[in-house]
């Protein structure tokens, strides 16, 4: 059920008999949705890819490059999907970038658990080229500084993997280099360190 909706049939339950109530069950985005947050750029068996990272936030967070912490373990985990430019709505062909980096979000390597994948459609564990079972890097170079009444910050990095494909009809691995230099969005309870 969405939101708008939930909140309308709450307001005429609650509401005196005599009152009029308006729902509106539709939302007016801006032009510019989603507002674009960066880039991913690099190169895949040698050949140039590049893709975009949005801000699909209405109220919550729902960016495609964000950093949040583990409830119990507290443990930092950096994730950057990146879109066609100028297309973010097409879930096909996106590339996912996701490393944890300990309990500190801080420039340097990631820790554990990281992969680098290509994903063919929506479906995440559908048809991709992936850095499972292999080694992959994620690196992030520099965090920017903390923006008043923001919850992003911007950074930059890089990462490298030999990809291989599921489910896919690709016979043969493939070498990807990228660099990322975008904005991120970070939980408010994260220990950032920029140096």
């Amino acid at each position: 059920m969405r939101f708008a909706a939930a909140i309308g049939i709450l307001l005429l339950a609650a509401a005196p008999t005599t009152a009029q109530v308006v729902v509106d069950g539709g939302e007016d985005l801006p032009a510019n949705y989603p507002p674009k947050m960066g880039d991913i750029t690099g190169t895949l068996d040698g050949k140039p890819v590049a893709w975009a990272t949005y801000d699909f936030s209405i109220g919550a967070f729902d960016a495609s490059a964000g950093a949040t912490s583990d409830w119990d373990t507290k443990v930092v985990n950096l994730q950057i999907i990146g879109y066609t430019p100028g297309d973010p709505q097409n879930d096909r062909m996106r590339v996912r970038l996701k490393g944890d980096f300990g309990t500190v979000l801080r420039p340097g390597p990631a820790t554990a658990a990281v992969e680098i994948a290509i994903l063919r459609t929506r479906d995440w564990d559908g048809a991709r080229l992936t850095s499972e079972g292999n080694h992959a890097e994620l690196v992030i170079d520099s965090i920017g500084p903390k923006v008043p009444d923001s919850y992003s910050r911007h950074m930059t990095g890089h990462a490298s993997a030999e990809l291989c494909p599921k489910k896919w009809l690709f016979k043969s691995c493939k070498t990807i280099e990228l660099r990322f230099d975008t904005d991120v969005q970070v939980g408010s309870e994260l220990t950032i360190e920029t140096k």
